[in-house]
């Protein structure tokens, strides 16, 4: 989008086209449009996938230049950031959506824009969404870094800075290293610190959680936050030097489901660490303390587990990580925690807090009753039979099953080759699992509603 397009875009008789238009077909509208054809048929192509994926903006008719689009958060996801405080700095502003969800809990926000013509569109867009309290400022961060004293009010306390450094290199590459990403966090940490004691720094979903602990220390703090099950942001906030004696914190956050909280014990950053879980939380819980475990001295790593009123708390006692026994124990429930979890690298000190069975760390959990408050996906199990594809075969011919959705966790052969080997095709409203136990391959025939 250019400067040119934006004055096109501001025009009132190109705002009541784009509006005639937008339940159109965004590829006929380029030539239905008597003028600006191309302007008017991209932003309601964008409006219309704004649907979606940010309602308030397409509510408010904000403008929607294509590259920040793709780049910018989900209003689903941006609404589950529970910071709050007086003051916050985001230092990487772009289409603005994490600030503007930001600004409902802070009672101020400046917004750094580089780019001119987005740092307008911002101001724009935040004028028609109603959000009075965004200041955006043309500026870089390290030039705001550098001199902080020249941009920022007086005698101003920051209760936050965020920054969601680019992720798209000159050609258009994706980076995941964060020295490579644009600001680069590692250099202006320093500086960030030096205005606030709380830093939140938004990583790619694919960034690695033990690297973060590497790059900032072992007290580190990190969110990772999954939506109908695909990881979608990694927020990590790196202790400054009132907060880096102590644990490390994660907390996994599933949409519409709940969040989990566990402590990261490490006294050597070389050696494994014990992760033990603290508790569960609803998502109503959006105190500021919830957001920053650092603060928290009362939790401690100890084996009690706290869960929220009204919960019906799980057995305490470890379950046995035994995979050749599962099989033979004939478990009622095949359970898949959420992605967080995975991601996290948290599998067994959650299958451990509510007594379950494991098959490793990227396995399923196995469970003779259902927990409360399992954040995840439970099946009841109806057969288990060791993975022989032959005689499967003739089990699915024989109960009429010619199509199964299939599952797979530590298995060789892929969803594709399953079928084929079975005679069915994907789909339907049948499900099977398929996974190693020990050095043996098993399929698990499930229930679902």
């Amino acid at each position: 989008m250019t400067t040119s397009d934006l004055a096109i875009l501001l025009d009132d008789q190109v705002r009541q086209a784009i509006e005639h238009f937008l339940p159109m077909d965004p590829t006929r509208v380029a030539l239905s449009a008597p003028a600006h054809g191309s302007q008017i048929a991209t932003q309601v192509k964008y409006l219309q996938r704004a649907r979606t994926k940010l309602p308030s903006y397409y509510q408010a008719r904000c403008i929607l230049p294509p590259l920040a689009f793709e780049q910018a958060s989900s209003e689903e996801t941006a609404a589950l950031k529970s910071f709050e405080g007086g003051l916050c700095l985001d230092l990487t502003c772009g289409l603005g959506v994490d600030t503007f969800y930001l600004s409902r809990h802070f009672k101020q926000v400046i917004a750094l824009e580089r780019d001119p013509l987005l740092a307008e569109i911002a101001r724009i867009n935040f004028r028609r969404l109603g959000a009075p309290n965004i200041e955006v400022l043309t500026l870089a961060a390290e030039v705001l870094l550098h001199d902080p004293a020249r941009y920022l009010p007086e005698s101003s306390t920051i209760d936050l800075i965020y920054v969601d450094p680019a992720r798209r290199g000159d050609r258009g590459e994706k980076l995941f290293r964060l020295e490579d990403c644009s600001p680069n966090v590692l250099s202006l940490l320093p500086g960030m610190q030096s205005l606030t004691h709380r830093v939140v720094i938004k990583a790619s979903p694919l960034f690695d959680i033990e690297e973060a602990f590497r790059l900032f220390g072992p007290t580190t703090t990190v969110e990772i936050v999954s939506l109908r099950d695909e990881c979608k942001e990694v927020l990590l906030m790196p202790a400054d030097d009132a907060t880096r004696s102590g644990a490390g914190w994660i907390r996994t956050t599933a949409a519409g489901k709940g969040r989990l909280t566990f402590r990261r014990d490490c006294t050597d950053t070389y050696m494994k660490a014990r992760y033990t879980f603290i508790d569960g939380s609803p998502l109503s819980d959006s105190s500021p303390e919830s957001s920053d475990f650092s603060k928290d001295s009362s939790k401690t790593a100890t084996t009690v587990i706290n869960h929220p009123t009204g919960s019906k708390s799980p057995s305490l006692t470890p379950a046995v990580h035994h995979p050749e026994a599962i099989a033979a124990s004939a478990p009622q429930y095949l359970l898949i925690p959420d992605v967080s979890l995975y991601h996290a690298h948290l599998i067994e000190p959650y299958a451990q807090a509510l007594g379950l069975e494991w098959t490793s760390p990227t396995g399923y959990c196995f469970a003779q009753c259902l927990p409360s408050d399992f954040l995840g996906r439970a099946y009841p199990i109806r057969h288990i039979f060791p993975y022989q594809p032959k005689k499967l075969k003739s089990w699915f011919k024989a109960e009429g099953i010619s199509r199964c959705n299939l599952l797979k966790k530590d298995f060789p052969w892929s969803a594709d080759q399953i079928a084929s080997s079975l005679g069915i095709r994907e789909g339907g409203s049948h499900y099977a699992a398929f996974t190693r136990l020990g050095h043996e391959h098993y399929a698990f025939i499930l229930d679902h509603d």
